[in-house]
């Protein structure tokens, strides 16, 4: 009865979603492949008759290839929604491998065993197959939680370094952490039928029933609150595995003297983009340069040189009664709590306390 009415939801929510042509595209693209999955998956248990097992036992488990596709669809849909380039081809294609060998050795291997047309296996050993597949998806969803919450966490962070507005996503995390919960209601439904060797799946209900409501909850959010996927790019790479060379003395010099000579970060909203651009030179090898020459993201970088202006003009002849806000403002900082932030960060002590001793 809860089945019916949930799947022409899912279906409904994913037209509307759908039909929002001005919002985040990628965003919208992953989570609908979400909520369409979980939305098919339920018609498919509303139709589902046992006699269809012995029929059609290669095929009939196919709607549980879900739990191989939660994780990478909510981790891709997060990196959609922070702004996160695109991966590429290959590396979005890896995140589906689980669940193409999950099709292919339960509803392929498996399923011809429960027919009855391969018999290289026997029930004991059909069991244990069964239970090392639902070990991996409970540990593949935990590793795409893990990597989705992180990733919040930095943009997160980079966010409120760079601007005072609320973040309009902050709900994101409660959901991501929400999930974590389920996926010990699903670990501790999968200890239970193990240690008594027999089906229980009042666990496996309640971690689903509260999994599709989390997902139902954020799809009516990214409906009436569009603001949600219009959020600005701030986590401007992605980290990459850092070449163990050296980066040469010349690159970080020449770094040095175009920050003292043009200033770049007196503008407010400079990105990594931005300066690599205007010192035309590939973006990932200014990335290099800031990471590895200077041991700083390209945030931390920024900041360190606003914060030296201020003290610098902070310090010159007449400037000591200067409001502190404005001159915050005139050497790169678009509002208070970065600037205190970054100024608590450079220094290790706040403004007040730091002119005071000096």
């Amino acid at each position: 009865m809860a089945l019916y009415p949930g799947c022409v939801q899912g279906f409904f929510l994913s037209y509307l979603l759908w039909k929002k042509k001005e919002a985040n595209r990628a965003a919208i693209m992953y989570f609908n492949a979400l909520l369409l999955t979980i939305s098919t998956l339920m018609l498919l248990r509303v139709t589902y008759q046992p006699s269809f097992f012995k029929t059609f036992a290669e095929i009939i488990l196919l709607p549980d290839v879900i739990l191989f596709l939660t994780g990478p669809f909510l981790y891709l849909f997060t990196r959609a929604l922070l702004r996160l380039e695109p991966l590429v081809r290959l590396q979005l294609y890896a995140h589906f491998i689980p669940a193409a060998v999950h099709v292919l050795v339960v509803n392929t291997f498996m399923g011809l065993h429960l027919k009855g047309l391969l018999h290289y296996l026997n029930t004991p050993q059909l069991i244990l197959g069964f239970h090392l597949i639902e070990l991996a998806a409970i540990m593949s969803l935990g590793i795409y939680l893990g990597y989705s919450l992180h990733t919040y966490l930095r943009y997160r962070k980079a966010f409120y370094e760079k601007y005072t507005m609320p973040l309009v996503s902050d709900f994101l995390r409660t959901i991501l952490i929400v999930c974590f919960v389920l996926q010990g209601f699903w670990l501790a439904g999968f200890i239970v039928k193990v240690a008594n060797r027999q089906p229980d799946y009042s666990m496996y209900t309640l971690f689903w029933v509260l999994l599709v409501a989390a997902i139902y909850f954020l799809a009516y959010k990214i409906w009436s609150t569009p603001a949600i996927l219009e959020l600005p790019p701030v986590l401007t790479e992605d980290s990459p595995a850092l070449s163990s060379e050296p980066v040469p003395e010349s690159d970080i010099r020449a770094l040095e003297v175009y920050m003292d000579a043009f200033k770049p970060y007196l503008d407010p909203e400079i990105k990594i983009g931005d300066l690599a651009e205007s010192m035309q030179m590939p973006k990932h090898q200014l990335s290099r340069i800031i990471n590895q020459g200077f041991q700083r993201n390209f945030f931390d970088f920024i900041n360190g040189y606003r914060v030296r202006a201020f003290i610098r003009a902070r310090k010159a002849p007449g400037q000591q009664h200067m409001n502190t806000l404005k001159l915050a403002f005139e050497t790169g900082f678009n509002s208070k709590s970065a600037f205190n932030r970054a100024f608590l960060k450079e220094t290790g002590k706040n403004p007040r306390d730091y002119f005071h001793t000096t």
